[in-house]
């Protein structure tokens, strides 16, 4: 099927650079087009930020983030006021960009602040490697939207800085983006975390994400059995994952909590750490265990201080002598 559009029907028009379609409009995501042609649509106006994103019905961080994008790709100049007039004559860089090296895992976020790669490159990466063009396909669908600059840039330096393998980083992004944290950022220091522990390798990787899973997983059923509705601080947590690593069954954390809100009426980790440390001394393990010595305590403190009848009445007598 082929297509055409009589530009005539269209009263007032603006123009829009050759090199939008031609080089970024596969790499530009929705924010970043509307951008472009409401700046277009607005050449010579000094617009905020703000005023653009209410226009647009996005957020002022997309707004900025795409006048990064088309600065990186020479549209937009990268200075306050937006001069269009030159914007056709941009060209695209077609040699390859040099993949950085594999840091001494050292200073790696430091180090991505420094990295920059425009669009131009990405999409010259994209044509040229089907690894790369699998990385971006993967994640854009457990994102369930396109890439962002940001996130393109993101993923190339996790890629090529860092030397994480795409399955790597693919299980990497599915399992943030699971847990609520998949801004890019965050990707890009648990990424960092994981070449620095040489997590590097797909069994590596997937056993990690075990682990964090199953942390996780502790730590959820730790904050519904303490009615927590935040995550814990990392004071807690310190305190959580001794309790895990130690194997405190919840049971036995569930009754230690009964116990602190009985004693002091307010939950309070170290309080409830000294309960369970004092009934792991003495080597009790359960619910049934712990009542079970208590009674018995209870039974000897009873035995102790009991005597016989006679005996108090010869104390009675004897004491008036």
């Amino acid at each position: 099927m082929e297509h055409f559009l009589n530009a005539g029907i269209l009263g007032g028009i603006f123009a829009v650079p050759n090199s939008v379609v031609d080089n970024y409009i596969k790499l530009a995501n929705e924010a970043s087009i509307k951008v472009l042609l409401y700046m277009l649509r607005n050449a010579n106006q000094s617009i905020k930020s703000a005023s653009i994103a209410a226009a647009l019905n996005i957020t002022e961080n997309q707004v900025e983030e795409a006048f990064v994008f088309w600065e990186n790709a020479n549209i937009f100049p990268k200075s306050a006021t937006v001069d269009l007039t030159a914007a056709g004559n941009s060209t695209v860089n077609t040699s390859e960009p040099a993949p950085s090296p594999v840091p001494k895992k050292k200073a790696v976020i430091q180090e991505r602040a420094d990295y920059n790669i425009n669009p131009s490159e990405i999409a010259q990466r994209v044509e040229a490697s089907e690894d790369m063009k699998c990385l971006f396909t993967m994640s854009e669908q457990a994102f369930a939207r396109p890439l962002t600059h940001s996130e393109q840039r993101g993923l190339i330096w996790i890629h090529d800085y860092l030397g994480l393998s795409t399955d790597v980083i693919l299980m990497l992004v599915t399992f943030c983006i699971s847990t609520e944290k998949g801004s890019i950022k965050y990707i890009e220091t648990v990424a960092a975390d994981w070449t620095e522990r040489e997590i590097n390798t797909f069994d590596k990787a997937q056993s990690e994400i075990k682990r964090l899973e199953e942390s996780q997983g502790y730590n959820n059923r730790i904050m519904k059995i303490f009615s927590m509705n935040r995550k814990p601080t990392s004071k807690q947590q310190t305190f959580i994952d001794e309790w895990r690593a130690k194997g405190y069954s919840f049971e036995l954390i569930e009754y230690a909590y009964e116990k602190t809100i009985e004693s002091i009426d307010k939950l309070n980790f170290p309080y409830m750490n000294k309960i369970l440390e004092n009934w792991h001394e003495q080597g009790l393990s359960t619910k049934s265990q712990i009542d079970g010595f208590k009674k018995n305590d209870n039974s000897e403190q009873k035995k102790e201080y009991s005597f016989d009848l006679n005996d108090y009445k010869s104390l009675v007598n004897n004491f008036g002598d």
